[in-house]
């Protein structure tokens, strides 16, 4: 429904990003990335919380520069009548509504899904995103990704045995979030294809997380014992683990017995292959102190480089445990193109970000930009909604929407 038909296979969905910070943001990004006109609404005087996080590139953070990449970022009061009005018309043309409220708080603004949103258009796809989900006791409660990595058992299960539980040092529950939502939004988009009918999302950072953590709850309901903490081990693979090198460290995984079997021989030759303490994956997990030893011996007399090379020529799962220098300049990360060079227009140049993936080979997604400053579609916006210069400049005196900028995104 957009006039701003950018190429990938979203080209012409229109998305109104009204979500905070990651999760739902994070899906509207993945939408943009491949094509749909995502326009973001910031609430005047601060905008979105992402461009206050961590250190800055120009008068944004880099968290925001990647989250809001792709996007027309504009400012609306919604408690104002004018705003809020302002955002019932974007409603009214758009195919998807993003939206990381406590709930309630939609429908304190007078935009209750059912009995407005979706009367105003019956085609809209509506994602909620909250840490909790729309009921249920702990509905009313503040829901970081840090509660919820915390509560799915990833950080009880995260870190050394004789350590504390350890949470993950990004976004995880958000962006795992944000990419279960952009499924479930295409899903919700196919129904509505087939049918008109558009509906509520009720995505949780909880729930997310509960996806992705493996059979642990399936195993203590069963037997009554929680997985604890090992490390870099897995409780049903051997070896697995990082192993420190002469200058660096590296990975190894023999999840799969033959490959297993490979790095056997490349640390002890047919001698430690034909050990019967790891003849089968249960007997390397029974033995996994000695043969982590074994394996740490070997490395220890190898550079990480030299390790890895040897490794996969032998078929056998390795690689790098990266910094981020390291990473920016590995030669296979360079030749996919996998970090890219983006359009920066309100940044300090040039930026490094993630490309868009996965890749579709006859409609890839794309950087058109990073993410802009605040107000920097307000007028694109709302002139392509039928609002005269004039309109536009009495509400932004007014405070209903953000002070119009001298460059538009």
């Amino acid at each position: 429904m957009s006039t701003q038909l950018h190429e990938g296979p979203l080209r012409g969905l229109r998305v109104i990003d009204l979500a905070t910070v990651f999760a739902g943001p994070s899906a509207a990004r993945r939408l943009a990335d491949f094509g749909a006109d995502v326009i973001k609404v910031e609430r005047t005087g601060g905008g979105d919380g992402a461009r206050h996080l961590g250190e800055s590139d120009g008068d944004d953070a880099y968290y925001w520069r990647l989250v809001g990449r792709n996007k027309r970022p504009i400012e609306l009061d919604l408690k104002q009548e004018q705003g809020l009005e302002v955002l019932l018309r974007l409603v009214r043309t758009a195919d998807v509504l993003i939206e990381n409220f406590r709930p309630g708080a939609l429908e304190r603004l007078g935009l209750d899904p059912e009995s407005v949103l979706l009367v105003e258009n019956p085609g809209l796809v509506i994602l909620r995103v909250t840490g909790f989900g729309q009921d249920g006791p702990y509905s009313s409660r503040a829901g970081f990704g840090t509660i919820a990595e915390a509560m799915s058992t990833l950080a009880y299960t995260t870190g050394q045995a004789d350590g504390p539980p350890t949470l993950p040092p990004v976004a995880l529950a958000d962006e795992i979030t944000g990419a279960l939502s952009a499924f479930a939004i295409l899903a919700a988009i196919r129904h509505r294809d087939l049918t008109g009918e558009g509906q509520v999302i009720d995505a949780t950072l909880l729930d997310s997380m509960l996806d992705v953590v493996g059979p642990g709850a399936a195993i203590a309901h069963r037997t009554g014992v929680s997985d604890q903490r090992i490390g870099s081990r897995l409780w049903f693979s051997a070896p697995r683990n990082v192993y420190e090198c002469s200058d660096g460290w590296i990975c190894m995984s023999g999840s799969a017995d033959s490959v297993a079997k490979r790095i056997l021989n490349v640390v002890g030759g047919d001698a430690l292959q034909n050990d019967p303490r790891f003849a089968t994956n249960a007997d390397r997990i029974a033995n996994v102190d000695a043969l982590d030893a074994l394996i740490s011996t070997w490395t220890s007399t190898h550079t990480w480089r030299d390790a890895v090379q040897i490794l996969a020529d032998a078929g056998a799962a390795a690689g790098p445990v990266y910094s981020a220098e390291q990473l920016i300049a590995d030669e296979h990360v360079i030749a996919r193109g996998s970090l890219a060079m983006v359009n920066n227009p309100d940044g300090d140049g040039e930026l490094l970000q993630s490309a868009p993936t996965p890749r579709l080979s006859r409609t890839p997604g794309a950087v058109r930009h990073a993410g802009l400053s605040r107000g920097a579609s307000t007028e694109d916006v709302l002139s392509e909604l039928g609002y005269t210069e004039r309109e536009i400049s009495a509400m932004s005196d007014a405070g209903a929407i953000g002070p119009l900028t001298a460059r538009t995104g």
